[in-house]
């Protein structure tokens, strides 16, 4: 799979770029996803990281035809890449927006839920058809859509292979906000910039706290959360910002 990557306004886009075949993916193309990740990991430039996609899917997963030349060896490749692709993307101490467009499916719904925000276009469907061929879902997608839309509900999706609509998906909490299919691109652009935009130690600090609590309990929650309180004021960023912050108030109250 080809995959743009570029970086402006402290923002690293990585579209997925394979349309003729809906994004799907095979083990060069998850190579290359590791590679995005890595590569907006180590460059202090970038704040935020977006991953969005041509035609008419973000991605419906494996490449079926890829798969079916698979000796078993290559398979267990390709799901140990989904395996690193998660724990890459949770410990990528920058906030991933997913700008989901048309289809994600089995693995394409897997990388979406590796992102910490999800931006829908209305015409998107979400779903894991993995049953249908007798799979079962990979990219920790058991232990996140749980966290996310409860077992029942992740259960009845993985069991049935239903498909949710961009609207529902945003009713059970699959995705943060639905936008309208040609604006996804400048929503999701906007969203992104306005989050750059905030002191670097801030948002990494967020992003762990917010995924420490949700595993762990509220007496330990308390801790992280002075400590990493703490590790804020004592950033220049944050400095920065609260000089400029008062700056602004008093000139306001002169006027």
């Amino acid at each position: 799979m080809s995959i743009d990557y570029h970086v402006k306004n402290s923002v690293a886009w990585a579209t997925l770029n394979r349309p003729e075949a809906l994004n799907a993916f095979d083990i060069p193309d998850l190579e290359a996803l590791l590679s995005v990740f890595r590569n907006a990991k180590a460059d202090d430039a970038v704040r935020v990281l977006v991953i969005a996609a041509t035609g008419r899917a973000f991605s419906v997963g494996a490449d079926i035809k890829a798969m079916e030349k698979m000796a078993e060896a290559d398979f267990s490749k390709a799901a140990s890449l989904y395996q690193i692709l998660a724990l890459e993307a949770r410990n990528l101490d920058k906030p991933i927006l997913g700008a989901i467009n048309g289809f994600a499916f089995g693995g394409g719904l897997e990388v979406a839920l590796m992102c910490d925000l999800r931006i829908a276009g209305r015409s998107a469907k979400l779903g894991l058809p993995d049953a249908q061929l007798g799979f079962s879902p990979t990219g920790g997608l058991t232990y996140l859509l749980v966290r996310m839309v409860g077992l029942t509900r992740a259960m009845d999706m993985a069991l049935t292979t239903d498909t949710l609509s961009a609207e529902e998906s945003e009713r059970v909490g699959l995705v943060s906000r639905v936008v309208e299919d040609d604006g996804l691109q400048q929503e999701t652009e906007a969203l992104a910039e306005r989050i750059a935009a905030f002191p670097k130690t801030g948002l990494r600090n967020i992003k762990r706290a917010f995924y420490m609590a949700a595993e762990s309990n509220f007496a330990s929650t308390l801790v992280l959360e002075e400590a990493y309180d703490a590790d804020c004021f004592r950033s220049d960023d944050t400095q920065e910002q609260l000089r400029l912050f008062i700056e602004s108030r008093r000139n306001k109250k002169k006027s």
